[in-house]
């Protein structure tokens, strides 16, 4: 992807760029407050599909989010490095799993599209737009619907992990 690499103006913006499936997805960099490898994920019994369990961060325990479980895709590698997210309302820490991590990128608002009218309403409350340059395309997430208590609100988590309660 070609984009400017210079935050000079409100008119760019950097995005943590990562891989979930085969698409490119990106998320606000300010929003990611650290990357952590070899993260040891523990399960949670009951919890809802898309928390696939805990790790241990900085002396706090925080839910792990799958964003492939989120997308509806097939269960793939095990991720061994998470996303530590802080949602900037609430203060809540949590962990996004994805496929691959990979750099980040500036992104110009004069590339950014739009949600399509025809995507599915579950994921278009996961994504904020989607940035274009020759070739590739680069979806964006919204950090906000993507922590454990906004997504308990708001989605249906379908069958809890463990069975019913």
């Amino acid at each position: 992807m070609s984009y400017p690499d210079k935050l000079e103006d409100n008119s760019l913006l950097g995005l943590c760029r990562f891989r979930s499936g085969d698409d490119l997805f990106g998320i606000d960099a300010f929003a990611v407050l650290e990357v952590v490898d070899g993260c040891e994920v523990r399960k949670v019994p009951r919890a809802p599909k898309f928390v696939v369990g805990v790790l241990a961060y900085r002396g706090e325990v925080l839910l792990a989010v799958s964003l492939r479980v989120l997308l509806g895709l097939a269960p793939g590698v095990e991720a061994s490095s998470a996303m530590v997210l802080r949602d900037t309302q609430t203060g809540e820490l949590f962990a996004l799993l994805v496929d691959q991590l990979l750099d980040v990128v500036t992104v110009a608002d004069d590339v950014w599209e739009p949600n399509p009218a025809t995507l599915d309403d579950r994921l278009g409350l996961l994504f904020s737009g989607v940035y274009r340059a020759p070739g590739s395309s680069l979806v964006r997430l919204d950090p906000q619907h993507l922590q454990p208590s906004w997504l308990m609100q708001h989605l249906d988590s379908g069958p809890r992990i463990g069975g019913p309660r």
